[in-house]
């Protein structure tokens, strides 16, 4: 196997993601403003990645961490070259879905709402499940679920970048793709749905009012419903809650780490954890929506690696230093 195994699909589900996008958009206006994600994306990788790094060398007992980054990127220059690009096509690809996710808010009528809340009702025994999370609405977990889940995917990326070729890698990183491009946009299409956070908002009554979110979290679902009841377009602004990819590309985090960073397995499952509750908590989403992300993050996985399982094996080049366990 090589790297073309998973960067050839990766980057036309990517072309094909930004294609559609492009082809239906109602206002080219908000093209430019989701490009511009792009740089930060990468100063993020490259920090992240340093800042890994540097923590590797430092338990592996290194003496000096920086220098032996250094050489690792000489020595190893092109592997290095081919992880950089494959974190700018995972930007592109962010930026894509940025561009589709409010499209699909003028494509497809949300009916859902009701449907999956009932849904939580029925799985949690007769109850709301964000009335036993209200505890963890707080501006701190509000800011943890949305930034640290962001920095715990670029590191994810990173980790499984650095191993050398292998169905398991090829599996893993084209089911990264097919969450963003196909996943999400999919299934919201089949149930369209606002989440708890705009339930009223969207005529169904005060069943979520108690969920008093905190600034953090009510900013941006204002700034959320203000384009979407204004017919603007924005990028990022869309409002989707099935399924939720917040819990998909953190289910994507857990399988990607037990099978490449066994010790890290422990603290992402309850970071993981965590963000799934929050993600009820916050208002964002019903649990149906994780529980469906992170089931379809799994199939995905499974399927892929039975096909590239299949595929003949070329020996794997040694990894770099940077990815040992």
């Amino acid at each position: 196997m090589s790297d073309r195994d998973w960067l050839v699909p990766s980057t036309l589900l990517t072309c094909l993601s930004g294609g559609v996008a492009l082809a239906l958009i109602p206002s080219y206006r908000g093209i430019m403003p989701a490009v511009g994600v792009l740089p930060y994306w990468m100063l993020a990788a490259a920090m992240i990645g340093a800042i890994y790094g540097f923590f590797v060398m430092v338990a592996a007992g290194v003496d000096s961490p920086f220098q032996r980054i250094r050489e690792a990127v000489i020595d190893d220059r092109r592997r290095f070259l081919v992880i950089a690009f494959a974190l700018c096509i995972a930007g592109l690809n962010l930026t894509t879905f940025m561009w589709t996710k409010p499209l699909l808010n003028y494509l497809v009528p949300f009916w859902a709402d009701p449907l999956l809340a009932d849904m939580d009702y029925w799985l949690f025994l007769g109850h709301d499940p964000w009335t036993f999370l209200t505890w963890l609405n707080s501006s701190a977990f509000a800011l943890f679920y949305h930034r640290g889940w962001f920095v715990m995917m670029i590191l994810t990326l990173i980790i499984v970048l650095a191993k050398p070729a292998s169905p398991q890698k090829s599996a893993l990183l084209v089911t990264y793709f097919l969450l963003w491009s196909v996943a999400g946009p999919v299934i919201h299409s089949l149930l369209p749905a606002a989440g708890p956070i705009f339930y009223a908002e969207m005529g169904y009554g005060d069943r979520f009012a108690g969920l008093q979110n905190v600034s953090e979290t009510s900013n941006v679902a204002e700034y959320l419903w203000n384009v979407f009841s204004g017919q603007g377009f924005a990028p990022g602004a869309g409002i989707s809650a099935m399924p939720s990819l917040h819990i998909a590309t953190t289910a994507w985090m857990l399988m990607a780490l037990r099978i490449f960073r066994h010790r890290m397995m422990v603290p992402m499952a309850l970071a993981g954890f965590l963000i799934f509750l929050l993600s009820i908590a916050l208002g964002w989403h019903y649990a149906v929506d994780g529980i469906v992300g992170g089931a379809v993050a799994l199939l995905f996985y499974k399927g892929l690696l039975a096909i590239y399982a299949r595929q003949p094996r070329a020996p794997a080049k040694p990894a770099v230093a940077l990815s040992q366990s």
